[in-house]
């Protein structure tokens, strides 16, 4: 019989976390909310992650969330270590988590603190060069999705506008 089974498990799916284990449901959509602001697409699988590592604790690697993952989940099918240290990677590279390496070479991860600064968004006015503040979070929200799907971060903007009327 080989090793491993000829087909790939189904993926994990959220109703597979045991009746009262998993993370706090605010304290997961808070993470799925910064992920999206910055570009990642939202998977069950990513999602079960993230109970996997608030679960873990702060400085948690990689081996103890896949353990945690595999108490909290029915059956104890965890995903795959690979698919954890892919996605963790991605979180890392992204801002939202943040990985100390110790002196015994040991990647241990963490929530990244939230940095939200505040976005400067101008209007300029073409013909009069008059600046208009924009207040408007979600304008906010999709410059910086926009800029994380080309690797980048918004500082700051300023969008050249005219008049609507005539």
């Amino acid at each position: 019989m080989p090793a491993f089974s000829e087909h790939r498990r189904s993926p994990p799916v959220l109703n597979q976390i045991r009746p009262g284990m998993g993370a706090s449901r605010s304290a997961v959509r808070r993470l799925e909310e910064r992920s999206e602001e910055v570009g990642i697409k939202m998977t069950d699988l990513r999602r079960i992650l993230f109970h996997g590592i608030l679960e873990a604790g702060p400085r948690a690697t990689a081996v103890e969330i896949w353990k945690t993952l595999g108490r909290i989940m029915e059956h104890g099918h965890a995903p795959s270590q690979g698919s954890i240290q892919r996605n963790l990677n991605l979180f890392v590279e992204r801002g939202i988590l943040r990985r100390d390496v110790t002196p015994d070479r040991l990647w241990r991860y963490s929530v990244a603190p939230e940095t939200r600064a505040t976005l400067a968004i101008t209007f300029v006015e073409a013909g009069t060069g008059r600046k208009i503040a924009c207040n408007a979070p979600e304008v906010a929200t999709l410059l910086r999705r926009v800029a994380a799907e080309h690797g980048l971060a918004v500082q700051g903007a300023a969008i050249t506008v005219t008049s609507s009327a005539g």
